[in-house]
């Protein structure tokens, strides 16, 4: 699998670079709900520690919500 490196700066002032990457194991982005089995990106903290962020827009992220059942199971 061929992994391509994106460089999406934040508002942080220090200027971090994103990079794309496959969340194979669950993760929970500092700005969405949790994602397994998709793309997103991550960088590493100042503490050494992974951070995800998803970068999907609003709207997307409501209509992703919208579509969780409410039951378990259902």
């Amino acid at each position: 699998m061929m992994r391509r490196r994106v460089a999406i700066m934040d508002s942080d002032p220090a200027g971090k670079i994103w990079s794309e990457w496959y969340a194979w194991h669950p993760v929970s982005p500092i700005d969405d709900s949790v994602f397994w089995l998709e793309t997103v990106y991550r960088r590493e903290s100042p503490e050494g520690l992974w951070q995800y962020r998803s970068f999907r827009p609003e709207f997307e992220r409501q209509q992703a919500l919208t579509c969780i059942p409410i039951c378990p199971g259902a």
